[in-house]
């Protein structure tokens, strides 16, 4: 009688797409640290390539192994696995199955060696229930669902798939596709694993370090099939596979060299009340030749149990952490490792969610949400070390027309100061409960923003101001500070008036955008403007062709000092939505590159301004053709 996981379908595909690519890899990988394996490797199936020139992926350890016994009990129930399923951190014991079986209906072989005796278990999904099920062999008349590995009818000899250093203890895993896809040496194809390279570079990125353990990856030199080896030892060298050692992402950044390029620093720095720590390492010069077998340039992730999660290289994610060049994105890398959460403690930390492809959040009451990666890249770039503030200040010493003027940031201030408010919590002192002055420089001590951000404090140009009236103090309902410590009230003070700086078209998502916002510059907030887009170069150039050729570099900085104020102008504005939107949306929605540089196109208010300061310079020269035909 067949064994069958009776209603497992359903449940293992719904988990299966949750699965990120590659992520069966990480399964059998963590399973075989777990059978206390010292070497892994990722190999290919000789057998089917010489019998039936199929090239299948394997994955074999020299762990434990199991008996049959255990094969079948293993197998048979989903879910049982090489320990019991734990708390928040542990395994669940279903991973492998469920990252492998869905892409495999032709089927999942498993041969395992215990003590020099070997088991060989073969699970499927028929097609006609829908169901996985154990394959049941027919030996001498008998059927069994464990068997010794042997010769089977479908032309492979299962005793010489496993290799010999896994054949005393260990075990091997071997992917069988499925009938339309029955190559899966690189992986999955509808999760698109097509690259020679892409298994080694998932490793190299998914784990942190794996230098007391031997992983290797057998790597085909070519994608195209008719280049692939027919042999092991085969002796062309187009053909010849590659055994890549895999190292983990920490080897390519601390322990690679380059003949032209170093680690030019790193360190660490605490952030959320060291909750977190943020590791980060800086290079300088040419990046090492890792090719695409592992992380070439910067990236930022989070570190979990030796794991990277969260891994990106999004532009306006570093911009969260005070990094908008492109230039220094490319040589910075960022880990952080938040506290693991604790169910019987603080509650506060992460825990991967059930498909252990990502990481959730808890804290202050709120469980399962998104991990706060903006709110830490604020603190760290609150606290930028001085080795990334250089390279930052020099890479903008290289960007014409960087511009740094406080003047456009008064006359707005001033302009618009009383109309650009913002809520604003302060600590209940006996001052507050005496007057009501908006600042903190009237006895209340000011403690955060909006939302409960840190405000800007580098430049206050309402210092200059003189002093307003007092008016009637308005009552305000007790709130707790956003520190925690003492009562807190409300008061209302002028947005900060950003900075305006040129800058290159690689800093921006598209090369076209016309402008970006990054609250969290290691220079104050601060929008950056695209100097080569083509939509102001337009505008530069039409102004240029109406004035002579000795005033076009004036006309130009004219055209971007506008479209830099204007810009300035619409992010200050825009902080009344602030009482609307939480701050992080605020930022990504109404704040982001399309949005900003939407509302740069229009041309109306730029064009108004444009005109009115070119006139410093004189006459255009269509105006003044045109006042000699009115007098002619």
């Amino acid at each position: 009688m067949k064994v069958r996981i009776t209603g497992a379908s359903n449940f293992v595909n719904r988990m299966f797409e949750a699965c990120g690519s590659f992520q069966w890899a990480r399964e059998f990988l963590k399973n075989s640290m777990e059978a206390g394996a010292k070497r892994v490797e990722f190999g290919i199936e000789w057998e089917a390539v010489r019998e039936l020139d199929v090239y299948r992926r394997t994955v074999s350890d020299d762990g434990a192994g199991m008996t049959g016994d255990e094969l079948l009990r293993f197998f048979s129930t989903l879910g049982e696995g090489g320990k019991k399923i734990g708390g928040v951190h542990d395994n669940f014991g279903v991973g492998a199955k469920i990252a492998s079986l869905p892409w495999n209906p032709e089927g999942v072989v498993v041969l395992s060696y215990k003590d020099g005796v070997g088991s060989m278990i073969w699970i499927l999904l028929d097609e006609e229930t829908g169901e996985y099920e154990l394959v049941e062999f027919d030996l001498a008349g008998q059927k069994h669902c464990v068997i010794e590995p042997c010769e089977l009818d479908d032309g492979i000899d299962w005793s010489k798939v496993a290799p010999e250093w896994a054949r005393e203890h260990g075990t091997t895993i071997v992917l069988l596709g499925s009938p339309e896809t029955p190559d899966t040496v690189l992986g999955n194809p509808l999760a698109g694993e097509n690259d020679i390279k892409g298994l080694s570079v998932y490793l190299n990125s998914r784990f942190w370090d794996l230098s007391e353990l031997e992983v290797r990856v057998t790597e085909l030199r070519k994608n195209a099939r008719s280049a692939w080896p027919s042999d092991p030892d085969e002796r062309d060298d187009g053909k010849r596979p590659n055994n890549r050692r895999i190292r983990g992402a920490r080897h390519y950044l601390t322990d690679v060299a380059a003949p032209a390029g170093k680690l030019e620093a790193s360190g660490s720095l605490p952030l959320a009340s060291d909750r977190v720590s943020a590791e980060w390492y800086l290079w300088s010069g040419d990046r090492p030749h890792v090719h695409s077998y592992a992380r070439k340039g910067g990236y930022i992730a989070i570190r979990y149990n030796g794991e990277l999660f969260h891994l990106t290289t999004h532009k306006a994610h570093f911009r969260w952490f005070g990094v908008v060049e492109s230039r220094v994105h490319q040589n910075l890398t960022l880990i952080l490792e938040p506290t693991a959460y604790d169910p019987n403690g603080e509650r506060w930390g992460v825990h991967p969610d059930q498909s252990r492809n990502r990481l959730i959040f808890s804290a202050d009451g709120e469980k399962g949400i998104e991990i706060p990666l903006s709110d830490w890249g604020l603190a760290f770039a609150d606290q930028m070390p001085q080795p990334i503030l250089d390279a930052i200040r020099a890479a903008r010493g290289d960007q014409e027309g960087s511009i740094d003027d406080a003047e456009y940031r008064k006359r707005l201030q001033d302009r618009f100061g009383e109309r650009w408010t913002v809520t604003t919590k302060v600590k209940k002192t006996k001052a507050t409960e005496a007057s009501s002055p908006a600042g903190p420089e009237h006895g209340e001590v000011e403690v955060g923003g909006q939302n409960g951000e840190d405000l800007p404090t580098e430049h206050d140009e309402t210092a200059d101001r003189p002093p307003r009236k007092r008016r009637a103090k308005k009552t305000a309902s007790p709130q707790l500070a956003p520190d925690g410590e003492g009562e807190g009230v409300e008061r209302r003070r002028p947005v900060d008036i950003p900075r305006y700086r040129y800058t290159q078209k690689d800093d921006f998502d598209q090369p076209w955008h016309l402008a970006l916002w990054s609250p969290s510059d290691a220079e104050g907030p601060t929008v950056f403007l695209n100097a080569d887009s083509p939509f102001l170069l337009d505008v530069v150039h039409y102004h240029q062709q109406r004035y002579p050729d000795a005033l076009a570099e004036d006309v130009a900085n004219i055209v971007k000092a506008v479209f830099g104020e204007v810009a300035v102008a619409k992010v200050a504005h825009s902080q009344k939505l602030a009482q609307l939107v939480p701050t992080e949306e605020l930022d990504r929605e109404y704040r982001s590159e399309r949005a900003l540089t939407l509302a740069l196109m229009g041309l109306l208010a730029e064009e108004s301004l444009i005109v009115q300061r070119l006139k410093q310079l004189g006459r255009a020269r269509r105006e003044a053709h045109e006042a000699q035909e009115a007098t002619a």
